[in-house]
């Protein structure tokens, strides 16, 4: 078996009332891969899922983290494509190197990069860099998140958090426990300190780029900031991250 056998791996993507932009992601994938699997959580107020992907229903407005934790719960396949329901796979963007990383057990989970991408004036698309690796800053009971990477592997770059932009291993990420559906759409950051702590090895392939479309927040009537939750959850007084916002873990909980 070849190191990137597209038959060991499945696609997923989380979503949430955007329509039209799962519709295009779906179809990138597709237009690349004829038979890779794709599994779709729509999350949203009225689920709509194309043809080319089999749906995994979960209930409206359970966030993002129970949605991928129902999507990995269906993975049969040794390893799993993390797919942004913004993002597109272009003519350019190169999987196979990601799925070779994990299969040759260099890295447990091997990330690509964005470029975002805004329509302007219906007609332009202003394109930039978009990246959303880096590195967890920890100094006592607070942590900073920090852009870059460090030491440079064969074929990666050493970084302890990335985009939803990865392939990993099906059976380390069942093993960490998924992402906690409490933190509903704020997971990320403490699902990447779960894996740093249990020894995941996350790296980013600065070679794999695809496009992530700027897209409006989707509509969520509910929706809760619970990065707070997030930062006490990890043992953590505060956050620092990318922007320089601090988030603080909330007194109550901290005291409990």
């Amino acid at each position: 078996m070849s190191s990137a056998d597209l038959s060991q791996l499945t696609a997923i993507i989380s979503t949430a009332n955007r329509p039209k932009s799962l519709r295009r992601v779906v179809q990138s994938v597709r237009r690349k891969f004829a038979d890779l699997k794709i599994l779709v959580a729509d999350h949203g107020n009225e689920p709509r899922v194309p043809k080319q992907a089999d749906q995994v229903k979960v209930p409206p407005a359970v966030g993002r983290a129970s949605a991928c934790n129902a999507l990995l719960s269906r993975v049969r396949t040794p390893y799993f494509l993390m797919l942004d329901d913004r993002a597109e796979l272009t003519a350019e963007t190169l999987t196979e190197p990601l799925l070779e990383l994990v299969a040759e057990d260099k890295l447990d989970l091997a990330a690509g990069d964005f470029i975002g991408c805004r329509r302007r004036f219906w007609l332009f698309v202003k394109r930039q860099p978009q990246p959303g690796h880096g590195l967890l800053d920890f100094a006592g009971d607070e942590l900073t998140l920090r852009s870059g990477h460090r030491t440079i592997g064969e074929g990666y770059a050493w970084c302890d958090f990335v985009h939803h932009f990865f392939v990993a291993k099906t059976s380390k990420v069942r093993d960490l426990g998924g992402w906690d559906p409490e933190l509903e759409n704020d997971e990320r950051i403490e699902f990447f300190v779960r894996a740093q702590r249990r020894g995941l090895r996350v790296g980013l392939a600065p070679e794999v780029i695809a496009s992530l479309w700027d897209e409006p927040a989707p509509i969520e009537d509910n929706y809760v900031d619970r990065r707070s939750l997030a930062v006490a959850k990890m043992g953590l007084s505060r956050m620092v991250d990318l922007e320089g916002h601090v988030i603080k873990a909330p007194r109550r909980v901290m005291a409990a």
